[in-house]
């Protein structure tokens, strides 16, 4: 615990076990990758939204180092739709084994068992590809698109293909064809503009990525290559001017992640201390609080007789600037464990916030009955007693923090000035 700020009891010192805070499990006991997941998620979405305001600056050199930043912190796996379990499975030991030709037996048998699952199609041909085949592979998607005339995702995935073996005239061609069929489908609107950035028409390549921008301004690489066309063209000499849009708050498809975040808060209510150690953004810090605020919601509505989740939601309106809904939550946590520590330690700092000084110090005295003996207490302690004009406990106060720590600067400064 750091002696100079009033963190959880349950960082403190020894003393005061889980069983007497109230508190559940220790962070240490938090799954550390999935916070390092969100860690960087978050890092990366801070890199996003300067690259961002710097593009539209037209600072394209500071732009292209914020995307390329955000485009490796970006913890989202690669993902895709399953087909039929027993083949998909089978297919995916092969691949962990590095076996792509008997991975692209299985997903061949799943394409003559359907000729219409493209998805099947496609990653047999990417299979085949992968094991070195890829005239084959581009034979598989050709045959694929005589059943599938109409699948964008098809002419996508030939026209990846086909790039991928420098014959770009028809990948680009492929390419077009999937933006007219689907005019949302971004990858293909991305890659067009890399063909025509291939083929020196940089103007063409800005318009297709600005496109594909504001279809998807929440990734990276895309702005990173916006920012590369831009530069380019302002290099030649050419006016740019780009409005590239910023990616909302809660992008569509996040209440899936929200539901994993409530039931995660649930299970490991100290989950959130861990969680507000994300990078210090006023507007990144926003918008984390209130991912929080609702994922605790949400939890409350499943847990309302838990302490922690009460106490972790005071915590987090309090950080929102919502002080009196602080209390009503933080004051519940208490109500539901009298003996809960942190909450009661939370309690007093709001209430000393909020000018309620008399309630803060019952909730500080009530802290040392319990067995909660710690410096930065005895320190906030003593603040109260000395704005209250009560010199002598405020000198007992500091005092006692100083036996704690007597690298306490903040308490030896307080009794200094309280004895001057």
């Amino acid at each position: 615990m750091r002696q100079d700020h009033l963190d959880p009891p349950s960082q403190g010192p020894a003393r005061v076990g889980p069983e007497q805070t109230g508190a559940g499990a220790t962070p240490d006991k938090l799954d550390c990758r999935t916070l390092e997941l969100l860690k960087r998620y978050h890092e990366g979405r801070q890199h996003l939204r300067r690259g961002i305001c710097l593009l539209n600056a037209g600072q394209y050199d500071q732009a292209a180092l914020e995307f390329a930043a955000a485009d490796r912190a970006d913890p989202a796996p690669a993902g895709g739709r399953c087909g039929p379990p027993l083949a998909s499975l089978l297919a995916a030991c092969y691949v962990g084994k590095g076996q792509f030709d008997l991975a692209a037996q299985e997903m061949e048998r799943l394409a003559r068992q359907d000729p219409s699952d493209v998805t099947g199609r496609i990653r047999q041909a990417l299979l085949l590809w992968q094991g070195g085949h890829a005239l084959e592979a581009i034979e598989r998607l050709r045959e694929s698109l005589r059943d599938n005339p109409d699948s964008a995702e098809l002419h996508f995935q030939l026209g990846t293909l086909l790039a991928a073996r420098d014959e770009y005239e028809e990948a680009e061609l492929r390419f077009t064809q999937a933006v007219t069929i689907d005019k949302s489908h971004t990858d293909a609107l991305v890659a067009l503009a890399q063909c025509c950035a291939v083929d020196q028409r940089v103007t063409e390549a800005k318009q297709y990525l600005e496109r594909a921008q504001r279809r998807r301004p929440h990734d990276a690489r895309i702005g990173l290559l916006l920012a590369q066309a831009a530069k380019s063209l302002a290099d030649q000499g050419c006016t740019v001017s780009i409005r590239a849009d910023m990616p909302e708050v809660h992008p569509a498809g996040d209440d899936e992640a929200m539901e994993q975040l409530s039931r995660m808060v649930q299970a490991e209510p100290e989950f959130i201390d861990a969680f507000l150690t994300l990078p210090s953004q006023e507007d990144l810090d926003t918008e984390v609080y209130a991912v929080l605020a609702e994922a605790l919601n949400r939890a409350l509505e499943h847990r309302p007789q838990e302490p922690a989740l009460h106490c972790a939601q005071g915590w987090v309106l309090n950080e929102l600037g919502r002080a009196q809904e602080a209390i009503a939550a933080t004051e519940r946590a208490v109500d539901l464990d009298p003996r809960f520590i942190r909450a009661l330690i939370q309690l007093a700092r709001l209430y000393q916030k909020t000018d309620r000084d008399k309630d803060a110090v019952t909730r500080l005295e009530e802290v040392l009955r319990l067995g909660g003996e710690y410096a930065d207490v005895y320190y906030l302690l003593g603040n109260l007693y000395r704005r209250n004009g009560q010199i002598r406990r405020a000198r007992w106060a500091y005092v006692s923090a100083l036996k704690i720590n007597d690298r306490y600067e903040a308490a030896r400064t307080a009794l200094r000035t309280l004895a001057a």
